[in-house]
């Protein structure tokens, strides 16, 4: 293990949540990337513990470091489930697993949906096979990521009632299909912790935020990387597809507010934010921080993506199940979140070497 800064100095841990540990510990597969990174400092500032294993094919060691420098960090593949095992048995007991390793974006789902849909699955079973090993007073609570893309197109806020895709769905829908499989694979591996509490599946919708890699795909990060190069915005379609939006900030201390929780149910939970807009109105708010006209905008045919590609036209959380467990209390205006990534970009953009390559110039697409 590569140790982090010990735990001398840190804050008393809040009494609701209780530990055989003086210092509870949390474990985040995939914690090195871009969500996790974040839930890392929020964890490490409420006087946690917190384990971070990633392989680093997505997320970036430095990063974390300088994010949450309180972070102990493994690097190893999660699918090695032996090795996942010493961990739990060797470095815990953990309190929480926050699993939030996976292949996310739409263009790399597009480049590869039969490599992420093993990816996620060989995940959760490695995982779940690793808990299972576990005497259950050392089983942690499980919570692991999810997707919004999981439910079915519908013009209003989607709650976790709402219809959702088939675990089958190939190439676009390959992601969520996947997630959908491994959702029910969790659900059914009786995974409940030392109270009896199972899994919680987190339904992230439009995680985005300053640092975010435009190469994901999200269509916000992208729209700043092309105004910040005097390029024309790339909208798909009529720009008029409906998108909410949450700062990665936002969503981080949600989740720490529900690693606290000691009564949260089980099953899934929609988080996300309030920014809401479509994304032509997203393009036009860019380029007016950017200083530009509002028509620097080029619209392409969604069918360039790929010829099946299948656009999402809404896409809004309905968040009364987070709001009733004290959860999205308060997240940042669209502005806001805006105003915030455009600053950091700028600042970044500034500290680069001007030898370093520069950024994919690949359109944003129109369901991120």
């Amino acid at each position: 293990m590569t140790p982090g800064i010990g735990r001398s100095g840190r804050k008393p841990f809040p009494q609701r949540l209780t530990s055989v540990h003086e210092t509870p510990s949390i474990l985040i597969p995939g914690g090195a990337g871009f969500i996790g990174r974040e839930c890392a400092r929020d964890l490490l500032a409420r006087g946690l513990r917190v384990v971070v294993i990633d392989d680093l094919s997505a997320g970036d060691e430095r990063e974390l470091a300088r994010i949450a420098p309180g972070a102990e960090f493994l690097r190893f593949d999660l699918r090695d489930q032996s090795e996942l095992t010493r961990v739990l048995l060797d470095a815990g007991p953990f309190h929480t697993v926050l699993h939030l390793a996976g292949r996310v974006g739409v263009s790399r789902v597009l480049q590869d949906p039969r490599g992420c849909r093993l990816l996620t699955r060989d995940l959760a079973q490695s995982l779940a096979g690793a808990l299972r090993n576990l005497p259950r007073a050392r089983q942690p609570r499980l919570l692991a990521a999810s997707t919004s893309e999981v439910y079915l197109d519908s013009p209003g806020p989607l709650d976790e009632n709402a219809p959702l895709r088939s675990q089958a769905g190939q190439g676009r829908w390959a992601y969520a299909g996947s997630r959908v499989e491994a959702e029910g694979l969790f659900d059914r591996a009786d995974l409940a912790d030392r109270e009896g509490r199972g899994p919680i599946h987190l339904r992230f919708f439009n995680v985005t935020g300053p640092g975010h890699d435009p190469a994901v795909g999200m269509v916000l990060p992208r729209f700043i990387q092309a105004a910040q190069a005097g390029r024309l915005l790339p909208v798909h379609g009529d720009g008029m597809q409906e998108r909410t939006f949450a700062h990665v900030r936002d969503i981080a201390r949600d989740l720490g507010d529900l690693v606290e929780m000691c009564n949260a149910p089980a099953g899934p939970l929609n988080l996300g934010g309030v920014a809401h807009t479509t994304v032509l109105g997203l393009a036009q708010m860019v380029l007016m921080e950017a200083g530009r006209s509002v028509g620097d905008i080029e619209c392409l045919d969604p069918r360039d993506i790929h010829p099946s590609f299948e656009e999402v036209r809404h896409r809004a959380p309905q968040l009364n199940r987070a709001l009733h467990l004290g959860l999205a209390r308060s997240h940042c205006s669209l502005s806001q979140l805006v105003e915030e990534m455009f600053a950091s970009a700028v600042d970044d953009s500034a500290a680069a070497d001007p030898s370093s390559p520069r950024p994919s110039p690949l359109c944003a697409l129109p369901a991120s």
